[in-house]
């Protein structure tokens, strides 16, 4: 009994979860993509300075479209650890697109503005998660 003991007592500590290359490759895939709208972002400031509400809703609706998906599957391939903060994240840019959309139904120039700001914020922290590849 002693000897099994002692045999279970000295194993190795686990090694903690890290991103393989592949993973990496693949969640560099998604924030290029992520990161390509959040370059097209200026468009949806443009549109909101000019006050131009229908497409402010279209271009929420139509180029950013494909955003939350996008930001889910880059998501589900992040650590389990770092899976938390990427889902807030990503709930807090959607709450702010949903906020811009509404305050383009009521024309509310302040809200839009406001919400776009913290859309970015937000956009850039989640793009902050794309673990740094050892080669760089």
């Amino acid at each position: 009994m002693m000897l099994f003991l002692a045999s279970c007592g000295n194993a190795p500590p686990a090694e903690p979860p890290t991103y393989t290359p592949d993973v990496v490759q693949r969640l560099e895939s998604y924030a290029g993509d992520i990161q390509g709208m959040r370059d097209r972002m200026g468009e949806l400031e443009q549109l909101i300075q000019e006050r131009d509400w229908v497409y402010v809703d279209n271009f929420i609706h139509g180029p950013l479209g494909t955003l939350r998906q996008d930001m889910t599957l880059f998501n589900r391939n992040l650590l389990p650890q770092d899976q938390p903060p990427g889902r807030e994240l990503a709930r807090e840019v959607f709450r702010h697109l949903e906020a811009i959309s509404l305050a383009a139904e009521n024309s509310d120039y302040a809200t839009a503005t406001k919400n776009y700001r913290e859309a970015l914020t937000d956009l850039d922290a989640f793009l902050d998660l794309l673990p740094k590849s050892s080669g760089s």
